[in-house]
């Protein structure tokens, strides 16, 4: 089936000149054995380019999927349990298994500290250095590393950095700041590695949308005009997770109003989803305020603007320098954007979702 809300895993499936070219980027970056960090909004198709790398040119990996834990301020070293891997070779994946019980917390009567579990999860590095000329560590929605109970990923990322020159680690993220904050933090903290190339994937252009559907329509015999598909574009900002699901709406036989219709739905309730993780990370009602005065102004305000309506909505003035925090977490978090000299939500499906939500400590 053409239309799939799966990840992709294979390059001929792979849509996008932006997201084919991320392909080759991180290709080269495992070849020369370079860190990488993919970094993007939620369904923009990071995991889908990560899988064509690793199964287009058969790369072995670990595939850590931390997204079920993004909004937590504290998570069990257990969410670090692989949740896909390929060894490439029977008798070392039987071997490595072993290996990866401990892991896996699948081995009774066995106390597994942080300490004890880190300590095992070098030893399964070193085991996997030993064996392949080059192993693929990924750590999918890495923001939430710093949140992790006894795990020091920073001195893990290090030692793998420093002493196993054939494992790569990609790290992807969905709250593109805050990743980065884990690869380059202040000057004050030690980072874990010289050099990390960062890989933005964006959203789809308007040809990559036509692109995408109309090669769907296409092999499904199903009528379309170009002029449906830029609507599709236009209301869904060519996010490629939920142009997919518009997709998915009509090869079900939904009209293109109702296709439509169910994925914008679908949209904002992922943004509601994300919204909600963000305010939990930043528990500040000068946050939430920010955000719901902007959904009432599309085109958005100048910082001046902002700073009077917010001032005015709290009843007392902001001082600059958190104001100034909190429009950097917003664009670092993906939730509005600079154009123009004015702070908006660029999103339309987004501002619609910080209309609905129920925010606690909103003053709009």
């Amino acid at each position: 089936m053409y239309f799939s809300d799966r990840p992709i895993n294979s390059l001929r499936l792979l849509v996008g000149d932006g997201h084919r070219r991320a392909v080759s980027r991180i290709k080269d970056d495992i070849e020369r054995g370079v860190f990488a960090a993919v970094l993007g909004p939620r369904r923009v198709g990071k995991t889908s380019v990560v899988r064509v790398v690793l199964n287009e040119f058969n790369y072995p990996y670990i595939y850590f999927d931390l997204s079920p834990y993004i909004g937590l301020r504290s998570v069990s070293y257990q969410a670090l349990v692989p949740s896909d891997m390929r060894f490439g070779d029977r008798q070392v994946e039987v071997d490595l298994e072993l290996n990866l019980a401990i892991l896996k917390l699948g081995l009774k009567n066995v106390r597994v500290t942080a300490s004890v579990f880190q300590s095992n999860l070098l030893t399964l590095m070193r085991e996997l250095s030993r064996r392949h000329d080059r192993f693929v560590v990924v750590f999918d929605e890495a923001q939430v590393l710093p949140f992790i109970r006894g795990f020091n990923y920073r001195g893990f990322l290090q030692f793998i950095h420093d002493n196993y020159p054939n494992i790569i680690v990609i790290l992807t993220g969905s709250m593109p700041g805050l990743l980065e904050r884990v690869i380059a933090p202040s000057a004050s903290e030690a980072g874990f590695a010289r050099f990390v190339d960062e890989v933005v994937i964006d959203r789809w252009g308007l040809d990559d949308t036509v692109e995408y559907l109309s090669r769907g329509f296409n092999e499904a015999g199903i009528h379309y005009t170009r002029d449906e598909l830029v609507e599709v574009h236009n209301v869904l900002s060519g996010i490629p997770g939920f142009v997919v699901m518009y997709g998915i709406g009509r090869s079900v036989g939904k009209s293109h109003v109702d296709a439509l219709e169910r994925a914008r739905e679908y949209a904002i309730s992922q943004w509601l989803h994300d919204l909600g993780a963000f305010v939990k990370l930043y528990n500040s009602g000068v946050y939430i305020t920010v955000l719901k005065l902007l959904a009432n102004f599309p085109i958005g305000l100048s910082w001046s603007e902002i700073m009077s309506e917010v001032g005015r909505a709290l009843g007392k003035p902001l001082s600059k320098s958190v104001m100034h925090r909190v429009i950097t977490n917003l664009i670092k978090g993906g939730f509005i954007a600079k154009v123009n000299n004015n702070y908006r939500i660029e999103y339309p499906t987004l501002r619609e979702a910080v209309i609905r939500a129920r925010m606690p400590n909103a003053y709009y």
